[in-house]
């Protein structure tokens, strides 16, 4: 799995981006990729681990748990 920092995370919207700690690029993530029990949220700055997959328009986030 790879790591990395919430960036930006809109909660109105359910969606924002993961900055990877190796590669420092930003991936998309929806809130539906977030595999926690409760309210799927995320913060700017939560660490985070996840793996990557082909969406519509590129790289995303997947599987996405708080680390």
């Amino acid at each position: 799995m790879r790591h990395g920092v919430v960036d930006q995370f809109d909660q109105d919207k359910s969606y924002g981006f993961i900055k990877d700690d190796l590669t420092h690029a930003k991936y998309f993530v929806f809130r539906t990729a977030i595999q926690a029990e409760g309210k799927q949220r995320l913060q700017v700055g939560q660490r985070v681990k996840y793996q990557l997959a082909q969406g519509k328009r590129g790289l995303q986030c997947v599987n996405v748990y708080l680390d």
